[in-house]
């Protein structure tokens, strides 16, 4: 259960996010969510970089930066990640 801080962040980072045409594919999402957990923001950040070129890449990065400036925890990441394709339907 994240701290009401943390909903606090992850609030403020879904606003952040906002609607947005994403490209982001299951399997990146799913892996990225796997990355966050099992070694956190920076290997994460690396893994979006090998995505160079790539609309994903662009997207992905944007996100990871979002993440960055709130503080989320990698608890709180994997939940917005979780969740993404709804964030930027702006049905959230």
């Amino acid at each position: 259960m994240l701290s009401s801080k943390e909903m606090e962040d992850m609030g403020r980072a879904i606003e952040q996010i906002g609607a947005a045409k994403a490209c982001i594919t299951g399997p990146i999402i799913k892996e990225t969510k796997r990355i966050v957990l099992e070694n956190g923001l920076d290997a994460a950040e690396l893994y979006a970089s090998q995505l160079a070129g790539t609309d994903e890449n662009i997207e992905l990065l944007r996100i990871i930066k979002i993440f960055r400036k709130n503080n989320l925890s990698e608890k709180a990441i994997a939940q917005v990640l979780d969740n993404i394709d709804v964030i930027e339907s702006g049905k959230w």
